[in-house]
């Protein structure tokens, strides 16, 4: 299985190899079962990116319509016919942690301090 990094690689590259496409084998046949985690929703512009962490420490970051084209790859694919494909991940909404983000900074000194600490328990949550 061979994946392809994205142009904005991790902080190991040099600085010249950092916007080249790269690929990384893995070995599927030793361990059948791959071990995957996909966390670190992160908004940059109108695109959304995902961490996605395997069982042997290799990370990429994907974005968010990669993985809806994944989704529908599986879906439209006859040979997965009968499988259960879970649904595609949701996209993250950013802008409603915007706006609070913005209100909160805005209220601050108006607000209540329970209002305050609400706000900001949602905000992390």
């Amino acid at each position: 299985m061979m994946q392809e990094g994205l142009d904005d690689g991790p902080d190991f590259l040099s600085e010249e190899d950092r916007g080249k496409p790269r690929a990384v084998n893995v070995d599927l046949q030793t361990d059948a079962t791959l071990q995957v985690d996909i966390s670190d929703a992160l908004s940059e512009r109108d695109k959304v990116k995902f961490t996605v962490h395997t069982k042997n420490d290799f990370s990429v970051v994907r974005q968010h319509e990669e993985f809806i084209w994944l989704h529908d790859s599986f879906v439209e694919n006859e040979d997965y016919a009968g499988y259960i494909i879970p649904p595609a991940p949701p996209r993250p909404d950013f802008d409603a942690s915007r706006e609070k983000l913005q209100k909160l900074g805005e209220g601050e000194g108006s607000m209540t301090k329970e209002e305050f600490t609400k706000m900001k328990q949602e905000l992390e949550a």
